[in-house]
C-alpha cells in the first residue's frame, strides 16, 4: 500500500491536485470538455488569473493538455484532461 499523499503520487503540488480534481468533477467524464485557462484559475481562486503555475504543473505531469482557438483575433488557451 502506498502511504504517500495523492498529490505526491500524481507528481504535483497539493493546490495543483485540487485544481485537477475540480476539473475532473466538472468535466463529468466528457473527454471533449474544455475550460479557458484563466477561468479555471478564477474558479480555483488563483490570483492573479494569469498566474499559470498550477496549470503548468499539471501539464508537465501529463494530467492535462491544451486546445487553442482564436476569438476576435486573440488566441485563447483551453484546458482539457489528458
Amino acid at each position: 500500500m502506498n502511504s504517500r499523499p495523492l498529490h505526491e503520487q500524481a507528481g504535483v503540488s497539493k493546490n495543483a491536485y485540487e485544481m485537477l480534481q475540480y476539473l475532473k468533477r466538472i468535466a463529468r467524464g466528457d473527454a471533449a470538455f474544455t475550460l479557458q485557462d484563466t477561468l479555471l484559475n478564477h474558479r480555483c481562486n488563483v490570483t492573479p488569473d494569469n498566474d499559470f503555475t498550477l496549470i503548468n504543473q499539471l501539464f508537465d505531469a501529463g494530467k492535462i493538455d491544451f486546445d487553442y482557438s482564436m476569438v476576435d483575433g486573440f488566441q485563447q488557451r483551453h484546458v482539457r484532461l489528458a
